[in-house]
């Protein structure tokens, strides 16, 4: 008779232990939570010299690692906002590649939504930056591939570029 409670004792002990264990784990920081933030940088940026904008957010975190999110809008009726680009610095020069999901209201319906790459490169220097992209699209009837040059201005932050 005897037995029975142990096992169980051991059995509540064990899986006190185990979730113990896994609350750890899920809790700890990950290299994707935000307190692993160290620095951001805001960008605002003219494409194609008036034919388009976009907004741009630099963010470098503990390990090291910069990556972007934002919106870039082309012809005032095309929206391609992404998040997690990884981006490459190396002195001045910036090169990332981002995808997300573009959004353009003006066109029928079915036909509206496209995934789309974004590739950039340029340089960003004291608070200033220019370079070209080019931008894809999955969708029939949306640009398969168009590239331009972009000019932008930091608007906030600092510590990530030169």
């Amino acid at each position: 008779m005897r037995r029975y409670p142990l096992v169980c004792l051991r059995i509540a002990v064990t899986l006190a232990f185990s979730l113990f264990v896994i609350g750890y784990e899920l809790t700890s920081g990950s290299s994707n939570d935000e307190s692993s933030i160290m620095t951001t940088e805001n960008w605002q940026s003219i494409v194609d010299r008036g034919g388009g904008k976009g907004v741009w957010t630099l963010t470098k975190k503990s390990d090291g690692t910069v990556t972007i999110t934002g919106e870039w809008t082309y012809l005032n009726s095309a929206t391609c906002p992404f998040t997690g680009g990884k981006v490459i610095l190396s002195g001045p020069s910036l090169s990332f590649t981002a995808t997300g999901t573009a959004t353009n209201s003006s066109l029928p319906s079915g036909y509206r939504d496209s995934p789309f790459t974004l590739e950039v490169k340029g340089e960003l220097r004291d608070g200033k930056g220019s370079g070209t992209y080019t931008i894809s699209f999955s969708v029939p009837g949306w640009p398969s591939g168009f590239s331009g040059e972009w000019t932008a201005t930091r608007t906030g932050g600092r510590d990530i570029t030169e």
